[in-house]
């Protein structure tokens, strides 16, 4: 049955009309995430820095949110260079005041960030409340090493130990008594109180953590600057050779959650978005050991940057 004239008119028109939407739906895709000039990564309108390579994508100066021109090499107002700064300790190019990667002070304003979170009050009980959690990290680490040592519980003796018995007893021969073991005195912590110790001091430095709130009125830089200055945990490595025989553990590492992103970035400076916004956590991970090797261990030191 043939479709009236008028109908087949709105099918084509309705086909049009979908067309359409779908190429205005792929236009401002396109539009919204653009490519950086430098590396070719995907970038959206409001980035202020590369994510992939960390170059920035403004033209005004990201160190303080002064206005620059083509022609400015270095910053009118901060005097940080517009091409950036290579940071000396582990060479990263770095468009803001701290190191994204290390988290040095490269800028003046950074160092004065630093002297001001010594200060703080907030800080040092925040470092006071991780000290004793890695004291607590290494209570239990010590305390799943006592639980792989081979304990001493009674086995079925096997059919080859059952033989050599019954052919000792032939000819006269009566084993010597084992020594009656000691019971094991247990005077350290359970895993449990460990970790529940842990658990409550994990949400008390939270807390800390998330109430280190810029002051009021800051610009994004210096609330950035404010923030950075106050991440307090630097994972240190001791040269002790020792076996790895466990399979699996886990540990805490502190990081910065973007309110825009919402992805756990090493610091603040870390985040590509314009502005700032976001706050301190900690979270678990887990790390593998699948195999016996030998490995250098680490342990947790709380201390400012210099």
């Amino acid at each position: 049955m043939n479709e009236n004239p008028k109908q087949q008119t709105r099918v084509r028109t309705d086909e049009r009309t979908r067309e359409a939407q779908n190429v205005s739906v792929n236009t401002q895709q396109n539009v919204a995430l653009t490519a950086c000039p430098f590396c070719g990564s995907a970038v959206e309108p409001d980035y202020e820095i590369c994510p992939a390579c960390g170059h920035k994508l403004v033209e005004y100066c990201t160190f303080c949110g002064a206005n620059m021109t083509a022609y400015d090499i270095d910053c009118p107002e901060c005097g940080m260079p517009s091409e950036g700064i290579t940071c000396p300790d582990c060479g990263t190019l770095n468009f803001r005041s701290f190191c994204r990667k290390c988290n040095r002070p490269l800028s003046r304003a950074a160092r004065k960030a630093v002297e001001k979170a010594k200060a703080d009050p907030k800080v040092q009980e925040a470092v006071s409340i991780l000290v004793k959690m890695a004291e607590l990290e290494a209570e239990m680490q010590n305390a799943i090493e006592e639980d792989d040592i081979t304990d001493d519980t009674p086995h079925e003796p096997t059919e080859k130990e059952l033989r050599l018995r019954e052919l000792m007893g032939k000819v006269g021969f009566k084993p010597a008594e084992k020594p009656k073991v000691q019971p094991k005195q247990n005077t350290s912590r359970s895993r449990e109180e460990i970790q529940t110790e842990y658990q409550r001091m994990m949400e008390e430095a939270n807390k800390v953590l998330a109430s280190m709130v810029p002051p009021a009125g800051s610009t994004p830089q210096e609330q950035r600057n404010y923030s950075t200055a106050r991440k307090v945990a630097v994972m240190e490595t001791y040269k002790e050779k020792v076996t790895v025989s466990y399979i699996a553990r886990q540990k805490e590492i502190l990081g910065w959650v973007c309110y825009r992103c919402q992805i756990f970035h090493n610091c603040p400076e870390d985040c590509a978005v314009k502005e700032y916004g976001g706050y301190y956590t900690t979270r678990t991970v887990d790390v593998w050991a699948t195999r016996e090797e030998e490995v250098e261990k680490q342990k947790k030191v709380y201390k400012r940057i210099e």
